[in-house]
């Protein structure tokens, strides 16, 4: 069965660092593996060649570059490949953010003027593709911490702590199960 995530990268063994002023300006980094899953499949059935490999990898380098937040990037092998992102911007002006693709939301971060509040959440693996690829081996693993002094409305994070006047949020991630992180800031 061909794979059907094919513009579509996976994190893997990553940390996730969100820090947001009361002002909207926020700084996100990510740094660890995003996992282009057809070209792992692709590699384990066989069905493409060293040469191919090539042109696929060259193919999501130049995709993933696209973007100035992209600050180091290498391949790695089997389709995985390791990245340092990192972006400073302001929600209130930007209305919106993804990382890293609109087809691959693996943390997206919205503004909405009506309510004045922000809603940052963490992307998800719809349940059909669940099996898959965790038959491909694929593990997801990691950490996302958010620190802010604006007010904390919600959020599903396993810890949280106000010290010195500022929230921080804590999600450890340890499958591709694990409840989608989510936090309302406003």
């Amino acid at each position: 069965m061909p794979f059907i995530l094919v513009g579509c990268y996976l994190p893997e063994s990553f940390a996730i660092d969100i820090s947001m002023e009361r002002n909207g300006d926020y700084r996100m980094s990510y740094r660890g593996l995003l996992v282009q899953p057809t070209i792992t499949e692709a590699l384990l059935d066989g069905s493409l060649d060293a040469e191919a490999e090539k042109e696929k990898v060259a193919i999501v380098l130049a995709d993933l570059k696209r973007d100035s937040g992209v600050k180091q990037l290498s391949y790695s092998g089997r389709g995985v490949f390791k990245i340092v992102y990192e972006r400073s911007s302001n929600i209130i002006r930007d209305k919106s953010f993804v990382f890293v693709r609109r087809n691959s939301r693996i943390l997206e971060m919205f503004f909405y003027k009506d309510s004045n509040t922000v809603e940052i959440r963490g992307g998800f693996v719809p349940d059909r593709y669940q099996e898959r690829l965790n038959a491909l081996g694929y593990q997801m693993t990691g950490t996302i911490n958010f620190r802010t002094k604006a007010g904390i409305r919600s959020h599903n994070a396993a810890e949280f702590k106000t010290e010195d006047g500022e929230n921080r949020l804590h999600w450890e991630i340890k499958s591709i199960t694990d409840p989608v992180p989510n936090v309302i800031v406003g």
